[in-house]
Formats: structure tokens, sequence, C-alpha cells
């Protein structure tokens, strides 16, 4: 994916026509994410002593399970494997949505595995996959309608990661990726980046008020783009940075910016693994569906990515 281009002051975001959502799965927000790790352990002492989580436990297959400080048991999981995305956990209200999740997908020949609850997996869940091959997770978990940020106390350390709201993958085929985070998922699409002939390149969907809980990526192949982490707020992006930058191990790659989508305030460094991890805050919330257009921002605008004026390295894009 490229972003590449020279700025126009004549260039600005247009609205698209609200879109309607789709019944869907019942999604309501990320619940945690899991990325595979050759060394799992070593993977998770470095989240612990270098990015602000906490260990909260392991289980006999060699997963790794990191909480952050806000309520869900766990954000972050480090399974065996050689690096990449394992799955994505979103939550649903309850095991009747869970039901109703597997019977929608059963009849859109799409093929389902059922877990039941375990130790690390007290709620009973599903797994499928995505177009792209990404594995996706349905299960039970806490449901709110304010950002789960907004209600957790600032932690002790004001840079620690509190939830994971979205993760962004890679697709080789955008279109059809794009159809099914909106018509299978029943996602709602936020706003997209695209080429001058309205070519989508990134597109971003969310599940209730905050504003991606997945973003998409036009890619030569498919795979992981990065993984999101949400902190109190901007001034915690900031120390975090800093404390990063002056203080640890940590490879930074890009940082602080004001993205133009979603407007959050986020900075970029890489994890053990060296998998692209985002902390930002701030993120924009949409009070009224029904109301709001989704935006289009031109790959033209360099605001899409950062409204400071910085870009990334290209090992990002």
């Amino acid at each position: 994916m490229s972003l590449e281009t020279d700025f126009s002051p004549n260039i600005f975001p247009k609205a698209r026509q609200p879109s309607t959502r789709a019944l869907g799965l019942g999604i309501h927000r990320t619940g945690h994410v899991a990325l595979r790790a050759p060394d799992p352990s070593a993977a998770a002492e470095f989240a612990v002593s270098q990015l602000g989580f906490t260990l909260a436990g392991h289980d006999d297959e060699g997963r790794y399970y990191l909480s952050a400080a806000g309520p869900d048991p766990y954000s972050l999981v480090y399974t065996p494997g050689q690096g990449g995305l394992d799955h994505i956990s979103y939550i649903v209200a309850d095991h009747a949505a869970l039901d109703e999740a597997a019977a929608r997908l059963a009849d859109a020949n799409i093929p389902v595995t059922r877990h039941e609850p375990s130790l690390w997996s007290p709620g009973a869940s599903l797994r499928f996959s995505t177009p792209a091959g990404h594995t996706l997770e349905l299960t039970t978990g806490l449901i709110t309608d304010v950002p789960i940020a907004a209600t957790t106390l600032r932690p002790a350390s004001a840079s620690g990661p509190i939830v994971c709201d979205h993760v962004v993958v890679r697709c080789s085929d955008l279109q059809a990726e794009m159809a099914f985070a909106s018509r299978t998922l029943g996602l709602m699409e936020s706003a997209r980046i695209e080429t001058p002939d309205a070519t989508p390149v990134m597109t971003f969907f969310r599940a209730s008020r905050l504003y991606h809980c997945l973003a998409v990526a036009q890619s030569p192949s498919n795979g992981l783009h990065h993984v999101q982490f949400t902190l109190k707020d901007g001034a915690a992006v900031f120390e975090a940075w800093e404390k990063m930058r002056s203080e640890s191990r940590v490879e930074l790659l890009w940082g602080p910016v004001r993205h133009g989508p979603g407007h959050n305030i986020a900075c970029y460094f890489r994890d053990h693994v060296g998998h692209v991890i985002e902390y930002s805050a701030e993120e924009e919330v949409i009070f009224d569906d029904e109301a709001y257009s989704p935006m289009r921002w031109s790959v033209e605008d360099p605001r899409s990515l950062d409204e400071w004026g910085t870009r990334p390295p290209e090992s990002m894009l």
C-alpha cells in the first residue's frame, strides 16, 4: 500500500451518503487480539517490561495472556508461531447472540469452529475466517455504549494501555474484504482513503460509536498491518512516546501524529516479535449513525495520514 502524493490545499475529505447497517453478527467492540510469536514468553516479558502490560497468566499450550488497565481479563495474547495475526476477538452481547451469529454464518456457508468455555476463555466462542483468511472470534464480554478508556481510571503509569480498540489488516482483494465487513459482519463504514479515481486504498469500519474496530488496507498480500491499544488521553500518548524513546528497548517507528480519519493522536512502534503496535487516544465518537456520512479522504491529502504533516516510514506502507 502506498499513499505517496503531493498535497493540494484545495483537496478536502468528502462525505458519502449515510450507510445502512446490515443485520450482521451483533458485534459490539474489540475484545482482544492474539499474535503469533516464536517465543511467547519473551514477547510477553517485553510487553510487561517495556510496553506497560500486566501478565495475566499462561496456559499449557504456551499462550501468554496480557491485561491492560481496562475491564477485559486480557487484551493481548501471544501464541506459539512464526509471527503475524492469530485472531481478532470481538464481543457480542450474550450466548443467544452468539448462537444467532453462528446460524447466520451457517446460512452464508461460512465454516465455523465452536469453542467451549475454558480457564482462559470463560465464555463460549466461535471462529471463522474472512475472505483474506484473517481469523475472527466472537465471544461474550462487557457491553458498553461509552468508550472504555473514558470510564477507566487513569493507570498508575499514564502511558499504559487500557483496551484494544481496533486492528488493521492487509488485503490483496480489498473489495471482497470490505463487502464481508459490511454485509456479513454488519459493521458500518466510517471513512475511506481513496485514489483520485475513487478506488479505495483503506477503509475504516465501526461496530458502535467508536470510529473503528477494524480497518482494511489494500496490499499485495494478506496479513497484519498493525494492532492498536487505547491510552487514557493525548497527553498519555506523548508520555508513552517519550518514555519509550528515552528509557526503553522499543523500536520506535512514527509519531506522535494526529490522523485525519478518526482524528486520534497516535504513535507507532514494534513489539518483541516485530509486529507494528499503535498506542492512541481521543478517537472520534459517532453518536448518530443515521445522520453520519462516511468521509472520503484523498490519498493526495497528507492529513489522511497526519494532520500535523509528518509521514510514516516506507516499512509501514
